[in-house]
């Protein structure tokens, strides 16, 4: 059902015209209070939490059709849409807006009457995530869209977008404080995108933990030992790195910008507890990322995933239980109907609904 409906996620370049915001603006605006009357902040949160269920809020308004700009839209009608009023903050966005969320977490906070500790635990939450996404996991997008969607009770979700510079194409990232175990290991609820990579350095990956591990140890290390790894291949055409069909990955770890040295000699004199304390350190970029998972390949013979985590938008994992799609879209169904639309937008809503993702058992979508 989901899989034969499911839109693109190409950048497509354009303004979207005043009208049909507008319209969007009224539709989601409406569905999104329809659904907040019937089930609540909390649910509302962990919902946006699922990439499809994002896309059936999409679909109904239409911005669907904008491909990747689908994402920051839907922010920022969200942002109009929702109050403080109805136990939803939404923040951040797009470009310097994603800087906004700290600030947004301190008006959020107070709104609601979260304590001290809360907020700053929500803001390392926000910090950690975006570290995520464009270090930890290294698949040649750019980090331009970051979001926050906070209920009163402190259940947050966050969804992150970033761009191909080369292909043009999107690739989202969706985290739930309620499935949330660790920062580093497996913390997304999803991860789609229009392509996947045949290499992708992904240390938040179950078998990327003992590399996790001895990256913690590498940075132990004495510093000319860690420098003589940027030159490593020019040291060793024979080592098993080489000649054991590794060598793409072993090039592909090799860095290529500038290694703050300084800053791995001041990590040395108080090394982290775990790798999660060592990405929390500002300034821990991609390359001193890079370097020490290659240290951890050349000195421990321990290797990171190199899989592409994420899944292309028309291939669900299997993870995902349709029986939780189905409720997701009956949710959106329910509430289009018990929406305070005109007629003829609920129509035209569950006639969208209808057109991209079929008639389902146990869903009525017919006007």
């Amino acid at each position: 059902m989901y899989r034969a409906g499911i839109r693109e996620l190409r950048d497509k370049t354009g303004r979207y015209a005043a009208i049909n915001y507008s319209r969007a603006c009224t539709i989601l605006r409406e569905i999104s209070r329809s659904y907040l009357e019937s089930f609540g902040p909390d649910e509302l949160v962990a919902g946006l939490a699922e990439p499809f269920f994002m896309d059936f809020l999409l679909t109904p308004a239409g911005l669907d059709e904008l491909g990747g700009e689908s994402t920051p839209v839907f922010s920022s009608i969200l942002k109009e849409s929702i109050s403080y009023r109805d136990g939803v903050a939404v923040m951040g966005g797009k470009s310097i807006s994603r800087f906004e969320v700290p600030k947004g977490l301190e008006v959020a906070a107070a709104q609601f009457g979260l304590p001290q500790s809360k907020l700053e635990y929500l803001k390392y939450c926000s910090r950690m995530a975006a570290k995520i996404d464009s270090v930890a996991i290294q698949d040649g997008f750019e980090l331009d869209f970051h979001m926050m969607i906070l209920s009163v009770s402190g259940v947050w979700t966050i969804i992150q977008q970033s761009r191909s510079p080369y292909t043009h194409t999107a690739r989202r990232y969706h985290w739930f404080s309620g499935y949330l175990r660790s920062f580093v290991e497996e913390p997304h609820t999803g991860i789609i995108s229009q392509e996947k990579r045949p290499i992708v350095l992904d240390m938040t990956a179950r078998e990327s933990e003992g590399c996790r591990k001895t990256s913690v140890e590498l940075v132990k290390f004495d510093m000319p030992k860690l420098q003589r790894l940027k030159y490593y291949t020019h040291l060793d055409k024979q080592t098993r790195l080489t000649d054991d069909g590794r060598r793409e990955y072993v090039e592909f770890l090799l860095p290529r910008g500038k290694i703050n040295w300084e800053l791995l000699a001041r990590i040395r004199e108080s090394p982290p507890e775990n790798y999660e304390k060592l990405l929390a350190i500002q300034r821990v970029g991609r390359e001193i990322v890079k370097l020490l998972a290659l240290g951890s390949m050349v000195y421990y013979n321990v290797s990171p995933s190199f899989r592409d985590p994420a899944y292309l938008v028309d291939e669900l994992p299997a993870e995902y239980d349709d029986a939780l799609i189905l409720y997701r879209l009956q949710q959106v169904v329910d509430s289009i109907r018990e929406s305070r639309l005109p007629p003829d937008l609920k129509r035209h809503c569950l006639n969208r609904l209808s057109a991209v993702y079929g008639e389902s058992e146990g869903v009525g979508l017919a006007g």
